[in-house]
């Protein structure tokens, strides 16, 4: 079997969310069978997975982030030389299956009469959701200056997503809260939940002992250019530093991810936050903390950050957004709080329990471990890709 994917950035090696979820996927995808990812930005992978190629269009080589160039809130409007590029690899590889990154890219969609295969579109976000929370948090004087154009955007959106989810054979999305949301838009097709991963199943290893949860020591871990990260970041800062401080207690903070906007790094100068740009590896970041606070207000999906956070044995300290669709139990899986502020009284008053801490932690590394495994995932993946290639076209 051949699997062609279209993915915006080069998911090889896999740091932002978007990358792990579309390196996860190839990885399960090349047990099925050859895979051919191409990419829209990035470079050409050195050391891609077994049985998995890498390709850039190279038309879009040097037209910077696509996001500066699409006046459309969610889509990647492909100019003609990639589009066409597009459909030459399409042609030239004839893979049984294609299968398509987000919305971003759902005008690829459109190349399917051409040929001849099953696609997917995979869904890390429902963004129309996404575009409605970005709007939703403005300050009320801009939401009503622009009221007209904000509501032509949710608009747009939203029809794009009804548009992607009618043109794909498929629709994988990261959990039973996103498929509920898509149905709720209107009549869809096959829609599968395959589940986000964990990025590094080598945390699986790190200890999880009393004294790691001694002392204060948080990490948050995000892309941090993507809107709500930097909101979590605003949170931190504004909330729940304060608290923190006011315990008597010491503590520490590292924020650390990708592409952090200049708002990030002001955030972390002016509360004391140690900000790490474009980590390398997260595995020390990781094994240096006891907690990860995650206080998300908006956004889609299942957040990749959790999951990690859990497996690494960290005790996760989140809002009820942040681990929406995960199907966690408060207070036994993670520590859950209604905002940041509320956040930080309880992990210090957890903190002054590290016994309760470990157990907390122990449970939540249980339950990523059965359930975002690369096993796990291999095995809902394969289900998927059977059924849809068993069907024929009509």
């Amino acid at each position: 079997m051949k699997i062609l994917q279209f993915t915006i950035d080069c998911p090889f090696p896999p740091v932002s969310g978007g990358e792990i979820r579309n390196a996860a996927n190839a990885r399960a995808l090349s047990v099925i069978g050859e895979v051919l990812t191409v990419s829209f930005t990035g470079a050409p992978a050195p050391f891609p997975p077994p049985n998995v190629r890498h390709q850039i269009i190279e038309a879009a080589r040097g037209r910077g982030s696509w996001q500066g160039r699409s006046a459309h809130p969610t889509l990647h409007m492909i100019p003609a030389d990639e589009l066409a590029e597009a459909d030459s690899l399409w042609k030239s590889f004839a893979p049984d299956l294609v299968v398509v990154e987000d919305i971003a890219l759902s005008q690829l969609l459109a190349l399917v009469p051409r040929h001849d295969a099953r696609t997917v579109i995979d869904l890390h976000n429902i963004d129309s959701r996404t575009v409605a929370d970005r709007i939703g948090s403005l300050p009320l004087w801009q939401r009503l200056r622009s009221f007209r154009e904000h509501r032509r955007r949710m608009a747009q959106a939203r029809e794009a997503d009804i548009l992607a989810a009618k043109a794909a054979d498929q629709v994988w999305v990261c959990s039973e809260t996103d498929r509920e949301m898509l149905l709720a838009m209107g009549p869809a097709g096959d829609i599968r939940v395959i589940a986000n991963p964990i990025p590094d199943e080598t945390v699986l290893s790190l200890p999880i002992a009393v004294q790691r949860y001694e002392d204060i020591r948080l990490c948050f871990i995000g892309h941090l250019g993507y809107f709500p990260n930097i909101d979590a970041v605003k949170q931190i800062g504004r909330k729940m530093v304060p608290r923190l401080k006011a315990s008597g207690r010491p503590w520490s903070m590292t924020v650390a991810g990708k592409n952090p906007r200049d708002i990030v790094r002001q955030l972390c100068t002016a509360h004391g936050l140690h900000l790490v740009e474009n980590p390398p590896r997260l595995l020390d970041l990781l094994a240096a903390a006891g907690y990860a606070p995650i206080p998300l207000r908006f956004g889609g999906g299942t957040r990749i950050k959790v999951l990690e956070a859990m497996a690494a044995g960290l005790v996760v300290c989140a809002t009820e957004k942040a681990v929406e669709g995960l199907g966690l139990q408060a207070d036994r899986h993670f520590l859950s709080g209604s905002d940041a502020g509320e956040l930080a009284t309880k992990i210090v008053a957890l903190a002054a329990r590290p016994e309760a801490a470990a157990e907390m932690a122990s449970a939540g590394r249980a339950f990523v471990r059965d359930r975002h495994s690369s096993a796990a995932i291999e095995m809902a993946t394969r289900q998927a890709v059977t059924e849809i290639t068993a069907r024929r076209r009509a």
